[in-house]
């Protein structure tokens, strides 16, 4: 099969802040897919020779090559739609969508009827896809790259409770308040004093911390993040002035959605147990208490972080349930297989 895949390949069009997830993920683990003869279009190349030029080109190599599918990763205005409609009479082109729970009102809407394909994270999103126009949705979710994460040696040898991921305020407050019932937590990523760690460290955090809490509590709606959303939007590298009011309103108002993050599967796919709050339909992707674990609130994660600390056999039943159904059935390879089995090839 022949595929173009175009996407960021640095975070935010910034070397300096490394490989985007996506490049790391999606483009990696298309490449080392059996039976897919992939070309790379990154988004950083508007940088060098403009959108316009950028679109042209990928549209001069469609016509030319005719790939069986062009996938494209969103981030955020990086195509001509005129442009986007020319490429429909050449090949399949598809659109992952990342965080529809609030960018569909704002973002993905605008987009999706432009593509062949559209493919969310979000339950709920399929109907309201087809409701602005593009009726071919494909219901997929995160998962992990299993030529990256695997589990290190010494399963479950390193610290008691551990998180890995970037601070924010909110989940600086339940680290404070776990500390506060004596239960401490190793933490490391952007923002926490002891800083980030490499991707060799944090797979090996994640298999042998005994347990790996997701901290996934909702960004609020008073933080400048999502205020700032209700008068701009990101274009490029860049940010510029949007008055869509309404539908920033609505976006706006959704940013606390509860989120599946790719963490979920990443976890498991390293050995790992996790344990994490309510997110979507997070149980139909993992079976509560045998494959994952699922807190409320507070309280309630301190009880469990106690019982399972005391109980090795059931913790490790479940790390390892955890770590067979994400090899079976939550990896990139079987996502994008399904994907393209949805679309005809």
């Amino acid at each position: 099969m022949k595929l173009f895949y175009s996407g960021l390949q640095y975070n935010y069009y910034n070397p300096k802040r490394g490989s985007s997830f996506e490049h790391e993920n999606f483009y990696k683990s298309l490449q080392a897919m059996s039976g897919v003869e992939l070309r790379y279009f990154p988004f950083e190349k508007i940088l060098e020779v403009g959108r316009k030029k950028f679109n042209e080109e990928i549209l001069e190599e469609i016509k030319k090559d005719r790939p069986d599918v062009f996938f494209v990763f969103a981030f955020s205005d990086e195509f001509d739609k005129k442009i986007l409609e020319e490429i429909k009479k050449y090949t399949k082109s598809v659109i992952w969508f990342a965080d529809d729970s609030w960018r569909f009102y704002n973002y993905s809407r605008y987009w999706a009827p432009h593509f062949s394909w559209a493919v969310t994270t979000y339950s709920y999103m399929p109907e309201m896809y087809k409701r602005i126009g593009q009726p071919n949705v494909i219901r997929s979710q995160w998962a992990a790259n299993a030529n990256v994460y695997k589990p290190p040696e010494a399963l479950g040898t390193g610290p008691d409770v551990a998180f890995i991921g970037g601070w924010t305020k909110p989940r600086g407050n339940m680290v404070a308040e776990l500390e506060k019932k004596s239960v401490g937590v190793y933490v490391r990523g952007g923002g926490w004093p002891a800083g980030r760690v490499s991707d060799e460290e944090m797979i090996r955090f994640f298999g042998t911390s005994k347990i790996n809490l997701g901290l996934n509590p909702p960004p609020g709606l008073w933080n400048k993040n999502t205020l700032g959303r209700l008068l701009f939007e990101r274009s490029l590298n860049k940010f510029k002035a949007n008055f869509h009011l309404l539908s920033n309103l609505k976006t706006f108002l959704h940013r606390n959605v509860p989120q599946i993050k790719a963490r979920h599967f990443e976890i498991p796919a390293c050995g790992g147990f996790v344990m994490t709050s309510v997110a979507d339909d997070l149980d139909k992707f993992y079976t509560p208490d045998k494959e994952i674990v699922i807190y409320k609130h507070i309280p309630d994660m301190v009880d469990k972080i106690r019982y399972y600390l005391a109980h090795d056999d059931e913790r490790q039943a479940i790390a390892k349930a955890g770590y067979e159904r994400t090899v079976r059935e939550h990896t990139y390879e079987k996502r994008f297989r399904e994907i393209f089995k949805a679309i005809g090839l």
